[in-house]
C-alpha cells in the first residue's frame, strides 16, 4: 500500500509537553517531502496558530492550514450545524479564538449550547451554570473525552473528566467532535482530499488516534513514546497495522520496508 498521506498526532508521538521527542523534526522534515502532513491533536486549550508556532520552535515547518485541534474540529461542527447559536464555553483561550475565527458567539447568558474543553479553572460554578443551560434543552458538546493527560509534571485529569462530570449532572451525552469522532475522520479526508486507505495516522493513544483510523478506513501506527504500551494491544484489543518505538523509526520503514507488506511487531526495531 502507497500512502499519499500521513495524519500524525502531536504530543507523545512528537513531543512530550515542551520536550521534542528524539529526532521527531528530522523524522517530520524527511515525511514532509514524500507526503502530505496534517498534524491532529485532541488538547483544544491552544488554536492552531499557537500550535503552529510551538511546532516551529522545535524547527518544524508547519501552517495552520495543516492543523486539526479538537477545538477547530468543534468550532467546524458548530459552523455547520448550529451556526446561530449562543455558546457557553468551558475552556481556554485556544478554544475560543477558534469559535470566534469561526464567527461563532460566546456567551455567558441566555446561550443554547455548551461547548465543553479542557479548563484549568474548572469549577463548581462553572459546572453549575453548564448543568443548567443544557437542562433548559441547550445542545451540549465536548472537544473531546480523553480521560488523562501525561505531562511532564505526571498524570492530570483531562477534557473527558470535566465532560463526564456534567454529563453525569446533566444525564445528557454529550456530542463529541475530537478523535476518535466520526466528524473529526470526516474532516481529516476532507482536508487530504485523499481516500482513507491511502492515509497513514501515527499516533501514541489506541483508544484515540489508532481506534479513530481503524473505524475511519485508515492505516495505522502506533508509536510506543506516549500513552499506550504494547501490553495495552491485548487488554483493549485494538490492534494497529504497524507498531514502531518512535516516529524517528517511520522513514526509514516507508522508504524501504511498506512494499514487503511487514506489519506490527516486524516494525519495532
Amino acid at each position: 500500500m502507497e500512502f499519499k498521506a500521513l495524519v500524525i498526532d502531536l504530543d507523545g508521538s512528537v513531543y512530550h509537553g515542551n520536550t521534542l521527542i528524539e529526532k521527531a523534526d528530522e523524522a517530520l522534515k524527511f515525511l514532509g517531502k514524500k507526503y502530505d502532513i496534517l498534524y491532529l491533536t485532541n488538547n483544544s486549550t491552544r488554536s492552531r496558530a499557537e500550535f503552529a508556532r510551538k511546532l516551529a520552535n522545535f524547527g518544524i515547518s508547519c501552517t495552520k492550514q495543516q492543523l486539526i485541534t479538537s477545538g477547530y474540529a468543534a468550532a467546524q461542527y458548530l459552523q455547520e450545524h448550529y451556526a446561530s447559536s449562543k455558546v457557553y464555553v468551558i475552556g481556554e483561550q485556544g478554544l475560543k479564538d477558534e469559535l470566534t475565527e469561526h464567527d461563532i458567539t460566546i456567551c455567558e447568558e441566555d446561550c443554547d449550547c455548551v461547548l465543553v474543553g479542557l479548563d484549568k479553572e474548572f469549577n463548581y460554578k462553572k459546572m453549575s451554570k453548564a448543568l443548567n443551560i443544557i437542562l433548559k434543552g441547550a445542545v451540549f458538546i465536548a472537544t473531546n473525552t480523553d480521560p488523562f493527560l501525561i505531562t511532564s509534571e505526571g498524570v492530570k485529569p483531562g477534557a473527558g473528566s470535566l465532560v463526564t462530570a456534567i454529563e453525569t449532572a446533566s444525564v445528557k451525552k454529550a456530542i463529541v467532535t475530537g478523535k476518535p469522532s466520526a466528524f473529526i475522520t470526516d474532516l481529516i479526508v476532507k482536508k487530504l482530499k485523499a481516500k482513507p486507505e491511502e492515509i497513514l495516522i501515527v499516533g501514541d493513544n489506541l483508544q484515540t488516534d489508532i481506534l479513530m483510523g481503524i473505524k475511519g478506513g485508515m492505516r495505522t501506527a502506533l508509536v510506543l513514546t506516549g500513552a499506550s504500551k504494547l501490553g495495552d494491544i491485548e487488554r483493549l484489543q485494538i490492534r494497529p497495522d504497524y507498531i514502531f518505538k518512535s516516529i524517528k523509526h517511520i522513514p526509514p520503514f516507508l522508504d524501504k520496508n511498506l512494499h514487503d507488506g511487514r506489519t506490527e511487531k516486524d516494525c519495532q526495531d
